[in-house]
């Protein structure tokens, strides 16, 4: 006689349709989630899929049934319709309790063994557990790559090249900056200095709301490229602690061309030439 794993793998694979038929819908209005055909469709498909997952793990040694690990959302459908990620969670742990019910009242599960239903149920948990941590894994990455592209939309925005005229501009930094923000300031300003071809360049600070050792540098050596390109660099803004910051760090604002404020140097520059 087959064993209670070889008999309900058969048994998943036979009924599949039918068991995803039966217990999704009640699944989900159990969680009063309101969904279309489409979102029923899917869950439909990604359901079938997770049984499959389950019969074969009931054949198969544990190592290979962790290797076979898939999410549940693999085509961030769920993702990009804004379903929350406990939601998602949610009917796969509600819809595998039902499943689990639905085998305890099988004549399979009242057959078998002690030991035997406990193994079966072992794999049913474990082949769920990992739908769960492959996409709660996949969702958190898309979370992370959608933060990183905001935020560097956010810093292209907040920090734009602002034209004075045909060859003159002034970038005014504003808030706190991070070793990537200023990254992306620092690739930002450079392709602007060449689009524009730039003969002066104002950097106001007046906005800057913290900074450290490691700005200050970044920011040396910002004026040094922009000074490779051709363009001349005018600072401003510079309040006392930073210049005594950049003392700190031995790095000498004598070479640099600084004014207290943005309009005494926009007058001063502009009379002289």
């Amino acid at each position: 006689m087959d064993s209670l794993n070889q008999r309900l793998a058969q048994y998943f694979e036979d009924n599949q349709t039918k068991l995803v038929s039966e217990l999704l819908p009640a699944t989900l209005d159990q969680l009063e989630i309101d969904y279309t055909d489409q979102e029923l469709t899917y869950h439909f498909d990604m359901l079938s899929l997770l049984l499959d997952r389950v019969a074969r793990s009931l054949l198969q040694h544990p190592e290979e049934t962790n290797a076979a690990e898939i999410g549940y959302d693999t085509n961030n459908y769920l993702y990009s319709q804004g379903v929350l990620l406990k939601q998602t969670v949610d009917v796969l742990c509600v819809f595998r309790l039902s499943l689990m019910k639905h085998m305890r009242k099988s004549d399979m599960i009242k057959e078998a063994k002690v030991e035997e239903g406990f193994l079966v149920t072992e794999e049913v948990v474990t082949a769920f557990d990992a739908a769960i941590r492959a996409t709660t894994d996949n969702y958190n990455k898309l979370k992370e790559q959608e933060h990183e592209k905001i935020e560097k939309d956010l810093n292209e925005v907040s920090t734009p090249v602002v034209l004075i005229d045909e060859f003159q501009a002034v970038l005014p930094l504003v808030g706190e900056f991070s070793p990537d923000r200023f990254e992306v300031v620092k690739d930002h300003t450079l392709h602007k200095v060449k689009e524009y071809n730039l003969r002066l360049l104002f950097i106001d600070f007046s906005g800057i709301a913290t900074f450290d050792d490691v700005f200050i540098h970044d920011l040396f050596n910002l004026t040094k490229t922009i000074k490779l390109l051709g363009t001349r660099t005018v600072l401003t803004g510079i309040r006392t602690e930073m210049a005594m910051a950049a003392i700190d760090s031995e790095i000498s604002f004598k070479e640099l061309e600084t004014y207290n404020d943005l309009k005494q140097a926009l007058l001063t520059v502009n009379q002289n030439g």
